[in-house]
């Protein structure tokens, strides 16, 4: 890219003494190099003068020119020169400095004779008032060829020897009249003109001939000098060529032109004034030559040929192929050999035959041709040999197992051909395998070879491959041969899926016979027949499959299965046999039977037979009995029943209902893969009356031994209850109960565990028989696990023992019942009991039998109501020399030195069992109390209870007996105990049966949990004192917490 300026200085003024800077930008590929002028003369760096460049970020070259303290001689016209290896562009601009005017002395000039010149007046100084040039001291200017600038600059056009060679001078005035001249001398000089005439554009000659290059100077300023130039380089003389030269002219004679003369020749004249030079091209024609002589040459079939044949002459010679074809009616001629697929000539002018065919064999003839003479030419021939080929390179074959089999390769070519036969790359030897057997047959252009195998066996079946090979080459034909037989039985029969309707099956064929599978049978029963008779079912699948699966099958029975495979020779042996059972599957048909009895106000007993056998598709587990209001939208409530196989007759209570209501029932049954359809819809109707509602319990508060609780009665139930029960149990504990009046709403559980959690609930009871329980509610009584102290308070050591101070334990609000100590020394593991229990109060322990000096671990189990926790110390028993009474005189110094009222170690443990023995005694006054109460209460109570263990339906509007047990009862669920409504049930089995008819049993059981906060509302009662006496509380078995309750009301599962 050549140089061009983006940014110049412009025209300055200055006065003395002051800086100036000037500045040029300037960009360019590659980068140009700047140069800086004054008045045409190099400016260098001096003192005042510095000189610089740089190159921006985006490649701008920015060159400046600083003067410091300006004199009057620095001014002028400055110029800053860009150039680089493409171009050259510059930039001038004056510096004016105040001072007296000045010409800086100037050269003679000299000027080309036709060319323009321009002189500048290398002045200074400033103000300037004009300036003014003279020549021969006449002003100028004189005619339209010159002119004078405003900046002083004369300028000349087509200068002229006569007019404008001579003196001039240029003449400066300053404002004040002050005058500077300057002289210089123009002489004019004149140019080289050589005559056009006589040196032409060009010259062509033969090789051979003679030529003579001619150069005559017409114009120009003696003296001349000639120099010849070819192809640009200095041409010297030399051989059969001469060079003469005169005052204005030069020859250049060849006496016997050859091609290496052939060039560009250029005279070039030189005077004082310049230089001038024409050019001529010296063209030599020359016939062709062979460079590359073509031959003979010899092909294989389908490989490629080069037939070379290269040329050389002026112009270029052109080189074309012939191929002598031979007709019926000429003895045979020339033609054109056209560029094909097969056959291309390159521009060298080799012809290249690629995948050589017979037909390509022949003679070719090779013409060179430039129009120099006659021409060039050479005939060539062209063997094409033909290799070994087999008529076909791949064969299929195929017969049956047990026959005979003949093999058949064909091949042609130039003899000799030798055949060899592999089977699978193994070469096969007909001597040592007497089933083999080989002949070969050679004609003319062809040789036949044939295998023939005996008795053919599934092995024979391979690749068989014949080879051909001569001296020109080598080929290979494949013969694919299949012995085909019968199938191999099926393996692997595997099941792949089971339903209770279908079965997957998977198998394996390992061998097909070599023949494609066209078919598999798959053969069932369900009788294990080693004959597969008539019974037999089959079901064929199409040979690409390897998997089937069997339908319409029954459920939970076992199957006989085995596959056979088929090809187009026949079928295998079958495969093994293997059985497999059909999975179960939902019944189809409904319980039988179902009849409905009403036993109650909230419930009704409902009796039905399993679904026939046929129809109930495996083992019968259970029922859903479904249950809803007559004409009721709703769905049905479903409660689930287990079956019982050891009686054919099923029966069940559904409870929760409501009085004198009429209910739609049905019952479906399940096995393991599910519910069959439902039964006939049968509708029943519940009793008018029933056992009250449970109240609903909550909790008032807790202390480390009671639980406050009260209960509100169900708003709904507008019964008379005359007996609520209250049923707890702790979490490691069995369940108890407390019977309690009608009369009271809230009781304190007294007596419990310390720091324990506990469930309860409630149920109430009439002469109907016992409600629903409660949803259970959960409270902890407060206190907390035993507290381990510091060692330095617990531990006190001497030489032989340990003391264990066991007062220094908290108690976390539980009484500690009793502590468990053990020790060992330090590097061994086997524990040493020192005391199984160590029953409470008890404030020292000590360790005996220590050994002085050595470490003991000592481990401290504290037992409490609410749990235990274990505290491991180590600890040193004294030296030897420091043996002391057992009572740890240290320990008692520490004591003695202290007031009584600082010791905490004698304090604590005083206040704390003062306060123990307040409480003790405070709860035997009330439960002494309580149970005077309790007995008079339940006295009172026992006198109003009826008498009778159970009625009958017909007798419930008769008077109840004066004189009968309790009307309900309640056990554990996992026990088969029931509510009865409204009779009880006795304590065996035998008894409920007998009792079954007409009673109502009722499985109910809490919902889930819900769990109280730990803390609660802390009433102003905590006994039941209030108003109302309690009666007395009886304790029996109840159900743990890992038994099964079902809630009919809520639809929920059982659940722990």
């Amino acid at each position: 890219v050549p140089p061009s300026a983006i940014s110049v200085f412009p025209e300055q003024t200055a006065h003395s003494g002051s800086s100036v800077s000037l500045k040029c930008t300037a960009t360019g590929n590659p980068p140009p190099h700047v140069t800086w002028y004054l008045d045409g003369s190099v400016i260098g760096r001096t003192g005042r003068i510095s000189l610089g460049d740089y190159i921006t970020e985006h490649a701008h070259v920015v060159s400046y020119l600083n003067i410091t303290e300006v004199r009057v001689e620095d001014g002028g016209e400055y110029k800053c020169q860009v150039s680089n290896d493409v171009g050259t562009t510059s930039h001038s601009a004056r510096l004016n400095v105040y001072g007296p005017i000045f010409v800086r002395p100037m050269t003679n000039v000299t000027a080309i004779s036709g060319e323009d010149l321009t002189i500048r007046c290398p002045y200074g100084g400033y103000p300037i008032k004009a300036v003014r040039w003279f020549k021969s001291g006449i002003l100028l200017p004189l005619h339209h060829r010159q002119k004078v600038s405003h900046g002083g600059t004369l300028s000349i056009q087509s200068v002229q020897r006569a007019a404008d060679e001579g003196e001039y001078s240029c003449v400066v005035r300053s404002m004040d009249g002050e005058t500077a001249t300057g002289t210089t001398f123009v002489s004019v000089v004149v140019s080289p003109v050589i005559d056009q005439h006589f040196f032409r554009e060009s010259n062509t000659v033969d090789e051979g001939a003679r030529t003579k290059l001619v150069c005559i100077v017409t114009k120009g300023d003696p003296p001349l000098r000639f120099h010849w130039l070819k192809n640009g380089l200095p041409f010297l003389a030399h051989g059969d060529t001469t060079v003469q030269t005169t005052e204005d002219s030069s020859i250049v004679t060849f006496k016997k032109v050859t091609s290496a003369d052939r060039g560009l020749y250029s005279c070039v004249a030189t005077n004082v004034a310049s230089s001038a030079n024409m050019t001529m091209q010296l063209i030599v024609n020359v016939p062709p030559q062979f460079t590359v002589e073509p031959k003979n040459s010899t092909v294989v079939l389908g490989n490629t040929v080069w037939l070379d044949c290269a040329a050389v002459g002026f112009p270029a010679p052109s080189i074309l192929w012939k191929k002598l074809i031979y007709t019926e009616n000429t003895a045979g001629d020339f033609t054109y050999v056209h560029s094909s697929p097969r056959a291309h000539r390159y521009n060298n002018g080799t012809l290249v035959i690629s995948d050589a065919e017979e037909n390509d064999a022949g003679a070719y003839l090779c013409q060179a041709n430039n129009g120099i003479g006659a021409g060039l030419s050479k005939i060539v021939s062209l063997q094409v040999l033909v290799p070994p080929r087999f008529k076909e390179s791949f064969q299929s074959r195929a017969t049956r197992e047990g026959l005979n089999a003949t093999l058949k390769c064909d091949a042609t070519g130039h003899a000799p051909i030798t055949i060899t036969w592999q089977k699978n790359k193994t070469t096969l030897d007909a001597k040592s395998n007497k089933r083999y057997f080989i002949r070969n047959i050679s004609k003319k252009h062809q040789t036949t070879s044939e295998l023939q195998i005996l008795n053919s066996v599934r092995n024979d079946t391979g690749k068989y491959t014949c080879t051909a090979v001569s001296e020109i080459g080598m080929d290979e034909s494949v013969i694919q041969f299949l012995v085909q037989g019968l199938p191999d039985a099926p393996s692997n029969l595997t099941v792949l899926n089971t339903t209770s309707r279908s079965v997957s099956l998977f198998w394996e064929v390992a061998h097909n016979g070599n023949s494609h599978i066209t078919g598999s049978i798959v053969q069932y029963q369900t009788v294990s027949d080693t004959h597969w008779n008539g019974q037999t079912s089959q079901l064929i699948v199409s040979g690409a499959e390897n998997s089937a699966t069997l339908r319409a099958l029954t459920p939970i029975t076992l199957y006989f299965v085995r596959v056979i495979a088929e090809n187009a020779l026949g079928q295998s042996r079958p495969s093994a046999v293997i059985n497999v059972t059909t999975e179960e599957e939902a019944p189809s048909g409904s319980p039988r039977e179902v009849q409905v009895h009403s036993t109650g106000a909230q419930s009704i007993k409902v009796m039905w037979k399993p679904p026939s056998e046929e129809t109930q598709h495996g083992h019968i587990k259970g029922y859903y009995i479904g249950y809803r209001i007559s004409q009721s939208p709703e769905n049905y409530v479903f409660k689930q029943v287990e079956s019982n196989p050891e009686k054919e007759q099923q029966s069940t209570y559904i409870t929760g209902l409501q009085p004198f209501t009429k209910y739609d029932i049905v019952v479906k049954a399940y096995n393991s893969a599910g519910a069959g359809p439902k039964s006939s819809k049968i509708t029943g109707k519940t009793l008018e009356t029933a056992p009250p509602t449970s109240p609903i319990v909550q909790i008032e508060g807790t202390t480390s031994s009671t639980i406050n609780i009260s209960w509100k009665k169900d708003v709904k139930d507008k019964s008379a209850i005359p007996e609520y029960t209250i049923h707890y149990k702790s979490d490691d504990g069995d369940w108890k109960s407390q019977q309690l009046g009608s009369s009271v709403d809230r009781f304190t559980l007294t007596g419990l565990k310390c720091g324990s959690r506990y469930q309860m609930y409630m149920t109430a009871s009439n002469s109907l028989g016992t409600g629903e329980p409660s949803t259970p509610v959960f409270a902890r009584t407060q206190g907390a696990a035993p507290m381990s102290p510091q060692e330095s308070v617990f531990l006190h050591p001497n030489a032989t023992s340990v003391i264990l101070h066991l007062s220094a334990w908290k108690n976390g609000g539980c009484p500690i019942t009793h502590f468990v100590v053990q020790h060992r020394p330090k590097y061994q593991s086997q524990w040493i009991t020192a005391s199984e229990k160590l029953d409470m109060p008890r404030e020292i322990h000590t360790i005996r039998h220590l050994s002085p000096d050595r470490d003991y671990v000592v481990m401290v189990t504290a037992h409490s109501e609410a749990g235990l926790t274990q505290g491991e110390y180590v600890v040193r028993t004294l030296p030897a020399s420091a043996i002391a009474p057992t009572s740890s005189p240290a320990f008692g110094k520490r004591e003695t030195g202290l007031p009584f009222y600082k010791n905490v170690a004698l304090v604590v443990p005083v206040v704390v069992s003062s306060l123990v023995i307040l409480v003790l005694l405070f709860a035997i006054v009330v439960c002494f109390r309580k149970h005077s109460q309790d007995r008079r209460g339940r006295h009172d109570y026992d006198n109003r209870k009826p008498v009778g263990d159970s009625l009958m339906m017909s007798d419930m509007t008769k008077q109840i007996p004066a004189k009968s047990t309790k009307f309900s009862h309640y056990t554990c669920p996992a026990g088969k105990t029931d509510y009865a409504e409204p009779y009880t049930c006795n304590d065996s089995a035998a008894s409920r049966q007998g009792s079954d008819g007409l009673f109502a049993t009722i499985k109910r059981c809490p919902t889930r949990p819900i769990y109280m906060s730990a803390s609660y509302k802390q009433g102003s009662d905590a006994f039941c004192t209030q108003h109302s006496t309690t009666h007395e509380g009886s304790t029996r078995s109840e159900p743990t917490s890992n038994e099964k309750w079902s809630n009919p009301r809520n639809n929920s599962k059982p659940m722990r």
